[in-house]
């Protein structure tokens, strides 16, 4: 077992060598290409360098072309979506802000297949069984991203890291090569559009007794009925407009009830305003699922959350408070608020 285990390993990484060295004189017109055009669009330095946990959790630096503009608060360059111009659009779509990483196979710091490498801050957030992803490579493309890319959860694809981890194998690497470049080519389970980056991860979910699902359109009528129902608590700018720069998401109990829908409105911004329906207990229920769209809210680096209460509801209240939240008529710094906003500083910029 442990000279099959050595065997396979030392396969790995003679293609990974191969391929790599390959790719790197194969594309080196590309590279020189992409090298010039995003100096001209976006300026120096063309290489975004980081530092990457790697396998058993050490640290190298990975290197990729630059894709958004600097951080510039004076020309409201602040967050990733208000930094990503059209040009870094294109390139993550078609992944050929990648290219560089050639050069960390070559190095031996990643594989071309094995998990993505996350950024150093996820280390303290992952649990012991998330944490296993890092007893492999990291790769430039795995499991998760020709599984469902960024349309999964952080958990679906997690596990898919794990997975990968017991049964890696030459020919799933080559399966998932071949299934990569499908995926690219067609542009697939990439962010919707309206918000240009994945989420960050915040660590697991809460064991608060909800299951959370996407609210896609097939749950249309579900939303619609909910609105309509008297005796659902209605939480939040519920006459706003949802747009590419909305998401919302329906809970269920242990019983497979649906129990509420929340979502965010303007996604890609630093404020985001917050609805909820609640069907049932809606004391533990409103916090529970208000609580969730606050980890919605800072795995896209919002900086401030807020909620209007359309209705008085004491127990809204109170769970608000608990959770934060402070009444926009007690802000010095929000003059012309609504009277019946509540807001949450997440402060996310500010390492919150």
């Amino acid at each position: 077992m442990n000279g099959n285990r050595i065997l396979r390993d030392v396969t790995k990484r003679a293609v990974d060598v191969i391929a790599a060295s390959t790719a790197l004189v194969v594309l080196s017109p590309v590279m020189g290409t992409l090298w010039l055009l995003v100096r001209n669009r976006l300026g120096t330095p063309v290489i975004f360098a980081q530092q990457r946990p790697g396998k058993d959790g050490e640290l190298f630096t990975m290197y990729k072309f630059r894709t958004m503009l600097p951080e510039d608060a004076s020309r409201g360059w602040v967050t990733d979506d208000q930094r990503m111009t059209d040009f870094g659009r294109r390139l993550r779509s078609t992944s050929l802000d990648e290219l560089p990483t050639l050069v960390n196979v070559l190095k031996g710091d990643m594989s071309l297949v094995g998990p993505r490498p996350l950024v150093v801050e996820y280390l303290s957030l992952y649990s012991p069984h998330q944490a296993r992803r890092h007893e492999v490579r990291p790769g430039v493309t795995g499991l998760a991203q020709v599984k469902g890319r960024n349309s999964l959860s952080w958990e679906e694809r997690f596990d898919l890291d794990v997975h990968y981890v017991d049964h890696h194998n030459l020919w799933l690497d080559v399966k998932i090569l071949a299934q990569t470049v499908r995926k690219v080519l067609s542009k697939s389970d990439v962010q919707g559009t309206g918000i240009t980056t994945m989420t960050m991860f915040v660590g697991s979910a809460p064991q608060d007794g909800l299951t959370e699902h996407n609210l896609t359109e097939q749950h249309a009528s579900l939303f619609q009925d909910w609105l309509q129902d008297p005796q659902v608590l209605k939480i939040g700018n519920l006459d706003a407009v949802a747009d590419e720069h909305t998401r919302y998401w329906y809970y269920t109990n242990e019983r497979q009830e649906v129990v509420g829908i929340g979502g965010l409105f303007g996604l890609g911004s630093l404020n985001v305003d917050a609805v909820a329906l609640i069907g049932a207990d809606y004391e533990e229920t409103t916090r529970a699922l208000l609580n969730r769209l606050i980890r919605h809210a800072r795995s896209y680096d919002v900086d401030r959350m807020v909620v209007r209460i359309v209705a008085h509801h004491d127990a809204v209240c109170s769970n608000m408070q608990t959770l934060g939240f402070v009444a926009a008529n007690d802000h010095d710094s929000l003059d012309h608020s609504h009277p019946s906003d509540y807001l949450l500083s997440l402060a996310s910029r500010a390492g919150a």
